[in-house]
């Protein structure tokens, strides 16, 4: 029990200290690249791939002479660009699934809370398990539409000679979520059929 309390409190600094040091990163991204309500200065960090026009430039080595053709996979910069309708939707929307995401938070907690005070197969704790688990599923699921509306907004607008934005894929790791909601399932049966043993009994 005692191992699991120290995981336990490791656990709560953990995500706390992970969603503080996100939510501040996130803030000063954000203050530092705004700009007027119609156009912003935007980070890019895109994936690309030379056309069939493409010429590639050449490395020399410094020691023996050689040179070998080089292309760009991935282009990073800042541009002002005109913010498209469906990204003013996502920036509206992520502010009420933000204050959800710190509920979750909070659920979280008091799971973990009331797990080192000896309550484990209840209910309640079914319930901010799913809390949390959904809401973080909901949450990356929220941040890969935005990723991809991003994507559309800067491919119709980006202009690089040679190359053809395309898209770079996804950025989380989704088995991850899907675990932790097979999991919280798992658990959810472990809490039901207790609950059929203590009547049983």
């Amino acid at each position: 029990m005692k191992k699991i309390k120290i995981l336990a409190l490791l656990v709560i600094v953990a995500f706390v200290v992970q969603d503080l040091m996100d939510g501040f990163r996130g803030f000063t991204d954000g203050y530092r690249e705004a700009g007027d309500s119609t156009e912003y200065n935007a980070h890019f960090n895109i994936a690309v791939r030379p056309t069939d026009t493409f010429v590639p430039d050449t490395l020399r080595s410094i020691t023996t002479g050689a040179e070998t053709p080089y292309w760009a996979t991935r282009i990073e910069g800042y541009g002002s660009v005109e913010q498209s309708g469906i990204e003013t939707v996502f920036l509206i929307v992520s502010i009420p699934l933000g204050l959800f995401a710190l509920y979750a938070l909070y659920c979280f907690i008091r799971l973990v809370v009331s797990v080192l005070r000896g309550s484990v197969f209840t209910r309640k704790n079914v319930w901010r398990m799913r809390i949390f688990a959904y809401s973080t599923l909901l949450y990356a699921l929220f941040f890969e539409l935005m990723s991809y509306a991003s994507y559309l907004s800067v491919a119709t607008c980006v202009d690089i000679p040679g190359y053809e934005v395309v898209y770079g894929g996804l950025k989380n790791e989704w088995m991850t979520y899907f675990l932790l909601a097979l999991f919280t399932e798992i658990f959810a049966i472990g809490v039901k059929l207790k609950e059929e043993q203590d009547l049983t009994i």
